[in-house]
């Protein structure tokens, strides 16, 4: 399992925070969906309808929501499924700093735990951004949903762009497992925003892992370190209305130090309005060790995911 970072990448931030085409409006309606599935035959799935209502002529982005849908997680061992009622709020404290909370009941009979997201979000001016974090999620496979083992993520991350080519993210952060583990993380980005070429983005990363143990029912080995160059090409289409994005690249990804493979990572993105009052936030991608097929064959592993949403406003 791996922690949800909310990094904000400034190079890309009109891809995820400048609504195209939206007219004014204090709802929003959306339906979401988000797949995955792996060369170990895990699959995920979780369904929501979700409502937002925003603050009359708001500046500051105010809103809150609550939402209904299910999880479910399937693996060799079994298969396992939630119903889901979610809440939200975004609330700005000052002009400087905001908070965010959302939270879920999960409900099955064997196993209702709750989860939540959290973090206090600092922008001090345009260049800098800063959140500390935390999060408490159960660990989605079926060997830990059996014993109940969720974790808990909480850490710092921050942007800081240099000029207007460059921009540095950095993050740490802990989690601690309900059966005693704890995994350390750190990851690294520069990106290079291309002033000719404003439709490229080069981008450096590493992600670096360090566990008391692998745990039992899901993969955390002591040490794992991720090395990827990437390149991302974007663009604006149909007036506007669209924006899409096209990220890949490839690297290396070592194990306990001595168990080292090709890493490869492509992931599109399409988000914008049908209407006024219709929008979508697409997000397709895989990330495959070995080989550039992504066929996951003898010992490479595949991971493919989704997330799929349809907004109506008024």
């Amino acid at each position: 399992m791996t922690p949800k970072l909310p990094f904000l990448i400034f190079a890309l931030a009109w891809l995820i925070t400048s609504p195209i085409g939206m007219a004014a409006s204090n709802h929003r309606l959306t339906v979401e969906s988000n797949l995955s599935r792996d060369s170990d035959d895990a699959r995920h799935k979780a369904s929501y309808l979700k409502y937002r209502h925003y603050l009359p002529d708001s500046k500051s982005n105010f809103y809150w929501g609550v939402g209904l849908g299910n999880r479910s997680i399937d693996d060799n061992n079994g298969h396992h499924k939630f119903d889901a009622a979610t809440a939200e709020i975004r609330l700005p404290l000052s002009s400087l700093v905001t908070y965010r909370l959302s939270g879920s009941k999960l409900q099955s009979k064997e196993w209702s735990p709750w989860t939540a997201d959290t973090a206090l979000i600092i922008q001090p001016n345009d260049r800098s951004y800063t959140e500390l974090f935390a999060e408490r999620d159960i660990v989605d496979t079926i060997t830990a949903i059996s014993r109940k083992n969720r974790v808990a993520t909480y850490g710092i991350s921050s942007d800081y762009r240099f000029t207007d080519e460059f921009t540095l993210v950095g993050a740490a952060f802990r989690q601690t497992f309900d059966d005693g583990n704890v995994r350390d993380g750190r990851v690294v980005r520069l990106l290079f925003e291309i002033s000719r070429y404003d439709w490229i983005i080069a981008e450096l990363r590493r992600k670096q892992l360090e566990a008391d143990f692998n745990g039992i029912g899901y993969f955390s080995p002591e040490t794992q370190r991720e090395d990827l160059a990437l390149i991302t090409l974007r663009n604006t289409f149909f007036s506007n209305n669209m924006v899409a994005s096209l990220q890949f690249g490839g690297g290396k990804q070592t194990i306990n130090g001595d168990i080292g493979q090709a890493l490869y990572l492509v992931e599109s993105k399409f988000r914008g309005w049908l209407s006024q009052s219709i929008g979508y936030d697409n997000t397709l991608g895989c990330k495959n060790t070995g080989d550039i097929s992504f066929g996951a064959s003898n010992d490479d592993y595949r991971y493919c995911y989704a997330k799929l949403s349809l907004h109506y406003n008024w």
